[in-house]
């Protein structure tokens, strides 16, 4: 076991009652974190659980805590900020939005995603359900990871139409935190952390994201790293820069890559000049 699954581990089994709906949640999220940590292969695991249907983006905030373990060997203790990225991740590929659902057990999500990253004892593991994700970005991969083939690479293009995949979750995930925002939710720190996190995935040249998304999460990056910096989430003027740049988010994650072109560059352009603002 490596220090960084120790550390991934821990950060997973010691949820506090409360941070998800249910305590199946919490307990399916530790199974994970174990199976994770017992791994004689972490980065096949983590291959594995990037191809779980609607767990990509949770798996990249995994790897994103992983890599800055390995980068600096004064970290032992996960922090809070942390433990809330990767449990809001795990909440919002599961579907849990803090509602208990009817029974009182996990979603079907869930259910389906112990199913296929858990195998039951004795048996072989089964292929994940592959999303139409593009690759893992290499810049989140561990340096022991093995090259994606072409049959990989070709079963996680997005197909033609709206957005899928991390495209269309970072629109949905953009989304939830505007609202979580303007409504003052307890869930927004967490959210901003999240955003940050799946903006920083696709923003490299080689994340398979459209060079008008990728610039749109660069400055979108800059925007949140500021107003977190400098204590201006309750801000009015955060509050309006948000709802004028949300709304292109959408319209763009709702139309097809032939129709996308322009649909961003209203937004880019408030997150371009937005300090002009706050001087």
């Amino acid at each position: 076991m490596t220090r960084a699954q120790q550390y991934i581990q821990s950060l997973m089994e010691n949820v506090a009652e409360g941070q998800t709906s249910t305590d199946d949640y919490r307990l399916t999220l530790a199974k994970i974190g174990r199976k994770l940590a017992e791994s004689e292969d972490f980065e096949s695991e983590m291959r594995s659980l990037y191809k779980v249907a609607g767990f990509s983006t949770f798996a990249l905030a995994i790897m994103w805590v992983a890599e800055r373990v390995e980068a600096d060997p004064s970290k032992l203790d996960y922090t809070p900020e942390e433990q809330s990225l990767i449990v809001s991740h795990f909440r919002f590929a599961i579907g849990d939005l803090g509602v208990t659902p009817l029974g009182g057990g996990p979603s079907s999500g869930a259910d389906q995603a112990v199913a296929e990253f858990t195998p039951a004892p004795g048996t072989q593991e089964p292929p994940a359900t592959v999303e139409e994700n593009p690759e893992m970005p290499t810049h989140l991969q561990m340096e022991t990871a093995g090259p994606i083939d072409d049959s990989e690479k070709a079963s996680y293009a997005p197909p033609p139409g709206p957005a899928t995949g991390l495209e269309g979750q970072f629109a949905a995930l953009m989304e939830k935190f505007v609202e979580a925002m303007q409504s003052g939710s307890d869930q927004r720190d967490g959210l901003v952390q999240s955003v940050l996190a799946q903006s920083t995935a696709m923003m490299p040249e080689g994340s398979g994201v459209p060079d008008d998304l990728r610039e749109f999460c660069a400055h979108l990056v800059e925007f949140l790293r500021y107003i977190t910096e400098n204590g201006f989430m309750d801000d009015v003027r955060v509050m309006n820069i948000l709802s004028n740049v949300s709304g292109p988010v959408s319209l763009w994650a709702q139309a097809p890559p032939d129709g996308r072109s322009g649909i961003l560059a209203e937004g880019t352009e408030i997150l371009r000049t937005f300090k002009s603002l706050f001087e």
